[in-house]
């Protein structure tokens, strides 16, 4: 008998991750993996799930479609923090685009504190650049003035690299995901056949 690595659970939920799903939509996903489950065992999985909370359903005649929900106690800087992590970017670029997604947002130098809090790691790599002290100490002197408190010492950086595309694929994926929005979404591009 095959015992995967992960939980039944986390096979669904990695398989909802990417998009919102029908139950025939998983079922396929998911014997295509080599899960080859029965279509009603998974319903009934899908809707204990339902239950608990963990996924999410909407009625789109004629299916039911799931989906991860957004988890509403992840504030911004974990959620950022989650998202960069899966990237398929190596360690340096994920770490820039973290500072540079920060540095879009909040338009400021982001502080090591908060790459911390994102779980983006304490070693920001070649892809960004520490600011300097009188820089870093108008920025905390702002921040102050707004009940901020960061670190004494605490380093703060900018990235050296542009992420524009991919900083705006991430705010179109929260956009969807927030929504429910997944179906409305037309993955594939329209091509021309040469005569």
């Amino acid at each position: 008998m095959f015992i995967p690595d992960k939980t039944f659970k986390e096979i669904i939920l990695d398989s909802l991750k990417s998009e919102d799903r029908s139950i025939s939509s998983l079922h396929r996903l998911l014997k295509d993996e080599g899960y080859d489950i029965h279509r009603l065992i998974l319903t009934g999985y899908l809707r204990a799930m339902e239950d608990l909370n963990v996924v999410k359903a909407k009625d789109i005649p004629p299916s039911k479609v799931y989906s991860v929900p957004l988890k509403v106690d992840m504030d911004i800087y974990e959620t950022i923090g989650s998202y960069c992590i899966d990237l398929d970017m190596n360690k340096d670029d994920r770490m820039a685009f973290a500072v540079y997604s920060f540095q879009k947002l909040f338009r400021r130098p982001v502080f090591l504190e908060e790459l911390e809090r994102a779980g983006i790691g304490t070693n920001p790599g070649n892809g960004v650049k520490k600011i300097s002290s009188e820089e870093r100490s108008e920025v905390k002197k702002i921040l102050s003035k707004r009940g901020i408190k960061t670190r004494y010492n605490d380093p703060a950086y900018v990235s050296i690299r542009t992420y524009d595309d991919e900083l705006n694929d991430m705010i179109l994926h929260f956009i969807i995901n927030k929504f429910s929005a997944s179906n409305l979404v037309i993955d594939t591009k329209q091509t021309k056949l040469g005569i």
